[in-house]
C-alpha cells in the first residue's frame, strides 16, 4: 500500500503513513492538502501536497 511521509512536529521526525488514514483537504486558495494522525504520539500533522502526492490520494 501507498504511504504518504509527513513530519511530526513533537517527535522531530520523519513518518511514513499509510494512504488509507490520510485525509485529503482544499485550501482556501485551491492547493491540495493532506492531515494525519500520528501513530506514535497521536499529534495531528497537515501537509501541503505536491501534486504526486495528490494524485495518490484521488
Amino acid at each position: 500500500m501507498p504511504t504518504i511521509k509527513f513530519y511530526s512536529v513533537k517527535s522531530r521526525k520523519s513518518v511514513e503513513v499509510d494512504v488509507s488514514k490520510v485525509t485529503k483537504v482544499m485550501l482556501k486558495n485551491g492547493r491540495p492538502a493532506a492531515s494525519a494522525t500520528d501513530p506514535a504520539t497521536g499529534v495531528k500533522m497537515f501537509k501541503i501536497l505536491s501534486a504526486a502526492d495528490a494524485a495518490l490520494l484521488s
